[in-house]
């Protein structure tokens, strides 16, 4: 409800790449970190209201809107890079690729995706209550979920993962800027407070802790709905068919990937129609 908002392609530039570069048991990697890093962002001794669903909803709906505001002057940033700039931000959409913008028209294709996906997880992970009388809740701090979540995905990958990965980090590299950017973009929007902190009309701190809500995450719901989700929009075949789009639009170090993402899906097809 938090970072999965953000924005849809930095999620599907970062998200999709990392989770098509190996088997399912990425996903449990990812439903961890993110466990961890709500734990790692609550704050002690605070509690906030459970938010109602209809709160929970405008609040998924406004944050959107904000970090999509956002994807068009961080790309244009990037895509009319100066050279100053360019030992500033050294990977970023220019130095990849001589189409950036049928780069971007093929992650924008994507974008219903990723919003039936984050509206799928919403529903399943039973995160908010039909009323706005919800309990107290342990209160997290937004911020730092985007600073810790910055910090662990800024661990260099070890192991499978990163030998898989090695011939595209300049990818991830540019695309890890540009969901940085995207990211300061969102925090200065919300500089006078995020959503939740701000439904109703709270004029003393007391009255706001009444009015104030957060999502409540529930570390096994949410694994649960993530792994439900990611089979419900068929993310291996979405991946394969960003790869081969990518790699039209000059992503051209791709391509020795885009066999394995179709393989993947139809081993995944196979899989689910002999087990109905």
């Amino acid at each position: 409800m938090f970072t999965s908002t953000l924005n849809r392609v930095p999620f599907l530039l970062l998200v999709f790449t990392v989770l098509t570069l190996a088997q399912d048991e990425v996903i449990d990697e990812i439903g961890k970190d993110g466990s961890a890093i709500l734990n790692e962002s609550r704050i002690q001794g605070v509690f906030v209201r459970q938010c109602s669903c209809d709160e929970q909803l405008q609040c998924t709906e406004e944050m959107k809107k904000q970090a999509d505001s956002c994807t068009y002057p961080c790309f244009e940033h990037f895509n009319k890079v100066s050279l100053a700039t360019f030992y500033l931000y050294n990977s970023t959409f220019c130095q990849i690729t001589e189409k950036p913008d049928e780069l971007r028209q093929c992650f924008d294709d994507k974008l219903e995706i990723v919003d039936n996906f984050i509206n799928c997880f919403a529903r399943r992970v039973d995160s908010c209550v039909n009323h706005q009388n919800g309990p107290m809740i342990p209160k997290t701090s937004i911020a730092s979920i985007f600073s810790n979540g910055e910090q662990r995905l800024n661990k260099p990958p070890t192991g499978t993962i990163a030998a898989l990965i090695a011939p595209i980090k300049h990818y991830l590299d540019a695309a890890g800027v540009f969901a940085a950017c995207v990211k300061d973009c969102f925090i200065e929007k919300n500089k006078d407070g995020y959503c939740y902190d701000r439904l109703g009309l709270a004029i003393t701190q007391l009255i706001l802790l009444f009015f104030s809500c957060q999502p409540l995450i529930s570390d096994a719901k949410a694994q649960a709905s993530l792994k439900t989700c990611t089979r419900r929009m068929q993310w291996k075949r979405q991946a394969g068919e960003v790869c081969e789009c990518s790699v039209n639009a000059g992503l051209t170090d791709l391509k020795q990937y885009c066999s394995m993402f179709k393989l993947m899906a139809r081993r995944s097809g196979t899989h689910h129609a002999h087990g109905k």
